[in-house]
Order: C-alpha cells, then structure tokens, then sequence
C-alpha cells in the first residue's frame, strides 16, 4: 500500500468528490486521492447529485469522469462554472476520452487539469500540484487589486494609478501561459495545455479589473479622456473572453462619454475574420447585435464571414438585411454581386424600412478587407 503524501503542495484540497458511474474507475480515483490526505471524499454517479451536493456543502476539488449516468463530464463542468457563485470550483477530467475535440471542449467548459486512464501515481500528483498552484495563483494580485480599488475610494488617485498599472504590466506572463498552452496542445500534453491557458484567462480577468480601475482613478481626477480610454480596454478584454453582460455594461457606461464608440464585440468579429477564424467570428458578432442590434454594418461583417465560410444562403440573407437596412450601402452591394451575379435590389412588393436611429450610437465598423 503506497505511503500518504507530504500534502504541503495539494493541502487545499481537503475535500473532494468523484464524480463517475464506473465502478472500477471509482475504486480506483477513491484510493488514489486517499493517498494525499483530504478530510472527506463522496461520490457521485450522477451530476445532478453531485451539484446539489456542492451547492449545499464546500467542495476543493472535484475529479470528474467523462461519462456520468444523467450527463457528460463536459456538460456537469458546464452546469457548475455557470450556476456556482464565488471563485471557481477546481475540476479536474479523469477519462479514458483522448480525443483531442473532447479535451477542448473540457477547456471551454472549465477544467483545470485532464488526466487520462489509467494513470500513474506520479502523473495523478503532478496534476494535484498544478491544480492547486493554478487555483492560489492569483491570490497576490487579487490582494493588489483591492488595495488599488481601496485608493480609489479614499482619493489617492494617483497612488492607485501607479498599482493599477503595475498589475497590467503582468500582460507579457499571459501571453507567456498562452503560448506555454499552445504548445503544450501541439505536443499532446493536455493536461498542462489546460492549466496553462487557465493561469492565462485568470491573469486576464485582471487585466479587465485593473482598466476599470483605472477608468475610473481617471475619472476621479478629472481626466475623462483616459476614463474612457481605459473603459474601452476594460470592455475589449471582457469580449475577448465572451462575456456579453459585463462588456454591455461597460459599453453603455462608454456611451456616457463617447457616443463614436465602436462595438468592442464587432471589433473582435473583425479581427478574428482577419485571422481565418470565421466561426468564432460570427459568434463575436452575435454577441454584437446583443448591443448594437440595429448596425447594418454588423450585418455585412456576418454575411462576409459566411461568405469566406461557402455558406452563401446564409450570407445573402444578411447582407439582404444589411440592405434593407441602409440601401446605399456599397460595400454590402457589391458582395451582393458577388454571391448572385446582379446588384441588389427590393424584392417586388416589399417595403424599405427607414435607417433605424442608433441612440447615439456610432455604428460600427465594416470588415473591409479581402
């Protein structure tokens, strides 16, 4: 019988549930985490059990399965990131799933560690070790955040300025995480590919944290040009990470200031488009329309994308909807032409509405570009 572990490392983890409905794969994660000394262990097969479990009892990690007798292991992590309130619940995936589309999906949903069966004593403590350094990483820089958001509360603006910015100066180790997951993913490593991103968004969640800090030190001096300056990269980090209530939030606190703002989501429709990444593209500009719904600009950017994408009812129908919208749109006439080989024009009978108002609104930008 293997010997505990010093659980200096992994001591957060004190109590854990399993999550699985294989038997054999229960026995087998239940005397493994054993070895490295939490409090209290359950197990769950299925995951609606095992969310009313956490939701009415603290949880420091959970070792999920893939498979589950009500749901996937990608669709509970889902369900607890969404619902579960407070800072999120370490999930590692324990599976026998190697696909390389499961892992991602794992990532999307949440999981910061993925180890696959059947798996060594020293591979299941490597990704404890990680877990656990992922989930205490950010604690220091928390704690500057609130000393920086505490300046700007008492007056000392420009104290609080100075500790806003040296938390954004932390912006090259994200991408430095970033690139570390990138090539993790490429070298098959998923587990480390996925603390890895991990540790990249929680450093950006700050980054999102210390511009509105700083927006709003700004603010508080008088210098509303930086305010707003600092609110836009506040929102642009927001949308990068797909967070529609939050970045709306912010861009109508913009809109307070500057009614030429552009739509942070379609400005990343558009960057995204550029890099070849058309699906992801056509979400940020859903999530657009969520703010702006009214731009037939956003219209175009969408039917150009489905375009380069070979789905051409698609993008006849919005740039159809981009037309009718503002019938002296060129840009949106010409790809038009493109898709029927005729300019367009209103179907007969059917009736042009009026260019929508905007509230103020700068309509946002059209995608250009070949």
């Amino acid at each position: 019988m293997p010997q505990k572990k010093d659980s200096k490392a992994y001591g957060s983890f004190r109590n854990v549930i399993i999550l699985t409905n294989v038997d054999v794969h229960a026995k087998r994660d239940l005397a493994t985490i054993k070895i490295f000394g939490p409090l209290k262990v359950k197990i769950f097969t299925t995951g609606v059990e095992a969310v009313d479990y956490i939701s009415e009892n603290h949880v420091d990690l959970v070792l999920c399965d893939s498979s589950l007798d009500d749901m996937t292991g990608i669709k509970f992590c889902q369900i607890v990131r969404k619902n579960m309130a407070g800072r999120p619940l370490p999930i590692i995936m324990v599976t026998l799933e190697n696909r390389k589309d499961h892992v991602l999906d794992s990532i999307a949903a949440g999981c910061l560690g993925y180890v696959l069966r059947p798996y060594s004593l020293d591979t299941f403590e490597k990704y404890l070790i990680l877990a656990n350094q992922l989930d205490n990483y950010p604690e220091i820089e928390e704690m500057e955040l609130k000393e920086a958001k505490d300046m700007v509360e008492r007056g000392d603006f420009d104290d609080a300025i100075e500790a806003f910015e040296e938390l954004i100066s932390y912006q090259d180790e994200a991408q430095k995480y970033y690139d570390m997951g990138c090539q993790f993913m490429v070298q098959g490593k998923y587990g480390k590919a996925i603390v890895s991103f991990k540790k990249a968004v929680k450093i950006n969640d700050l980054f999102a944290e210390a511009y509105k800090g700083l927006a709003d030190a700004y603010k508080g001096k008088g210098d509303m040009e930086a305010c707003k300056k600092f609110l836009k990269k506040a929102a642009d980090v927001h949308a990068q990470f797909d967070r529609l209530e939050e970045t709306k939030t912010l861009f109508i606190e913009i809109l307070k200031y500057d009614s030429d703002t552009p739509n942070p989501f379609n400005t990343l429709g558009v960057n995204l488009r550029k890099q070849g990444d058309y699906p992801g593209a056509l979400h940020a500009y859903q999530q657009a329309l969520e703010l702006t719904p009214n731009d037939e600009n956003i219209y175009f950017n969408m039917a150009k994308a489905l375009y380069f994408m070979g789905r051409l009812e698609e993008a006849s129908t919005q740039v159809d909807q981009s037309l009718q919208m503002n019938p002296e749109f060129r840009e949106a006439n010409k790809l038009f032409q493109r898709i029927h080989g005729k300019p367009w024009v209103p179907a007969k009978g059917q009736t042009i509405r009026p260019r929508p108002a905007t509230d103020g609104a700068k309509e946002s930008a059209k995608d250009l570009d070949p």
